[in-house]
């Protein structure tokens, strides 16, 4: 576990977390109960305005999502609001919990008038029009499609022009992947209960969850991290975990002691790759970059690269490097190095590919591998675990991870992540929004930063470089993966504070970064 990210449980594990805190401190499942739906209950009066008069519409289902929006109804009915509840079950087909607010509910309903809080058959919500809809209908649970009534209230809700606000995920929702059940609701915002929940940022559960707020309902921090442990080993980066990351330099550091790096790549018609991988391993604070690449070009990144030390590898033919040669002529570099970084705009000749593997196999170093260093593994991937010994960092783009695994299907990308980082003994970054981060133990990291602004060629190579300028600076290879991805998420924010997300390129990251690392109070 990295200190001070956000934790994220899976459903299973929010549902251990609840019975752990019942069991050691005594807490009924009516009180978790309790808490939860008056936390949507103010998230609803702060958002919504003043809810006196105001009709809202909560539509409840047989399970504790369910209880949770009785007690809604209860909470936002004292504040003045006229309440109608529309129930999928019977009182007593319901869980005990759920049955037992629904009690409390009709208590008071006999007591008031019946426009202002009555409970019917969810069959008739489709001839209610309402100023706000509280969809707790189903919870984390749903793991197959909804049955046809379910979905047709679905579509009902996402056809209102009324809020609609989401209790601890949207119905038809995975809760664990974020796929789609058949329908979901889109709402407009999603209290959670606990700690957020892999589908709510995953797959399409941001398009359906909209604002997402996590409520304490009174889990203890340290009865969220066991449950992580043992069921989820999930977290949400957040500035202050990669605060804590990044190293601090000493008043006596020079160039080698923070951070030498070896980038090796750039080959005819791709040298920008290394560049801007070169000037983000020196951006985020790499002392000494060093960039090898194909001779022919070697010029071409001397002029460009005017802080970086270039070295030329001899080509067997134009375009593909000599091994033997190539080898020869980083000795040097590589006494030096804490860190390389071998792919970015390296070519796919066979010679490349070659020398490619014979480098990583025979250096201990810590390493990114990256782009067309990942071709060059493309049917000798069972070799890479041989190799790694847990120091790699693998960040391919979908269609070099397809080529690598066979894996087409990225739906469950947290799967595919801790499934072939396990496999491979390395850190496996799956690009994406958001993107992930699989460790060799079985954690991930989803980042917590980013927008559609990364869509732009060259943003792997700014974070290739990122995450080898990390590696040689002393971070972990988990540590420079999530921290790199936070940074570049953020990076892309801060460009977009001023200019449109659709005019980012890469190297406006690299103007941005010294920004960002100042504003998470790097000095």
């Amino acid at each position: 576990m990295i200190q001070r990210m956000q934790p994220v449980l899976t459903a299973l594990a929010q549902r251990a977390a609840d019975q752990r805190t019942m069991e050691q401190f005594g807490l009924s499942g009516l009180t978790l109960m309790e808490t939860a739906g008056r936390a949507v209950a103010a998230h609803i009066s702060e958002t919504n305005g003043p809810i006196a008069g105001r009709q809202v519409d909560v539509l409840v289902g047989r399970g504790n999502n369910g209880g949770d929006g009785f007690v809604i109804a209860r909470v936002l009915h004292a504040q003045g609001a006229n309440v109608r509840v529309w129930a999928s079950a019977s009182a007593a087909s319901m869980m005990p919990d759920a049955a037992h607010q629904r009690r409390l509910l009709e208590d008071i309903a006999v007591a008031v008038p019946a426009d202002s809080l009555s409970i019917k058959p969810l069959d008739g919500v489709f001839a209610s029009r309402s100023d706000l809809y509280v969809d707790a209908l189903l919870g984390t649970g749903l793991n197959k499609p909804l049955r046809a009534a379910l979905d047709k209230v679905v579509s009902f809700l996402n056809a209102q022009s009324a809020p609609v606000v989401a209790v601890d995920i949207p119905t038809g929702l995975h809760a664990d992947t974020g796929a789609v059940l058949g329908r979901a609701v889109h709402a407009d915002s999603t209290v959670t209960m606990g700690a957020l929940k892999p589908g709510l940022l995953m797959g399409q559960g941001p398009a359906c969850a909209g604002r997402v707020i996590t409520a304490d309902i009174g889990i203890p921090p340290h009865i969220l991290s066991a449950v992580q442990g043992r069921y989820s080993a999930l977290w949400y980066s957040t500035d202050a975990g990669v605060r804590a990351l990044l190293p601090r330099r000493p008043a006596d550091a020079h160039k080698y002691s923070v951070g030498p790096v070896l980038v090796i790549g750039g080959a005819p018609g791709f040298t920008g790759a290394a560049v801007m991988a070169s000037q983000a391993a020196a951006r985020v604070g790499a002392g000494y970059v060093t960039c090898a690449t194909h001779a022919s070009v070697q010029p071409i990144l001397a002029e460009k690269l005017t802080a970086t030390v270039t070295v030329a590898l001899a080509e067997a033919a134009p375009g593909d490097l000599d091994v033997s040669q190539a080898m020869t002529a980083l000795a040097f570099p590589l006494r030096k190095a804490k860190a390389i970084l071998a792919g970015p705009g390296l070519g796919s000749g066979r010679g490349t590919q070659a020398f490619v593997r014979t480098l990583l196999k025979g250096k201990a170093l810590p390493a990114v591998v990256d782009a067309d260093g990942l071709n060059s593994w493309v049917g000798f991937e069972d070799e890479i675990a041989a190799h790694s010994d847990g120091k790699w960092i693998i960040t391919p783009h979908a269609g070099e991870l397809a080529r690598l695994t066979g894996e087409i299907d990225l739906t469950d990308r947290l799967g595919v992540a801790r499934t072939w980082a396990k496999r491979w003994n390395a850190v496996l970054i799956v690009k994406g929004m958001p993107s992930v981060v699989g460790t060799p133990s079985g954690e991930a990291f989803i980042c917590g930063a980013g927008n559609a602004a990364l869509a732009t060629a060259g943003s792997g190579d700014i974070l290739a470089g990122m995450c080898a300028g990390l590696l040689a600076q002393g971070l972990s290879p988990t540590g420079s993966a999530v921290a790199a991805l936070h940074l570049g998420g953020r990076c892309a924010e801060h460009y977009c504070q001023r200019h449109a997300a659709r005019s980012m390129v890469a190297t406006d990251m690299l103007d941005a970064l010294p920004h960002v690392l100042k504003d998470l109070g790097d000095t």
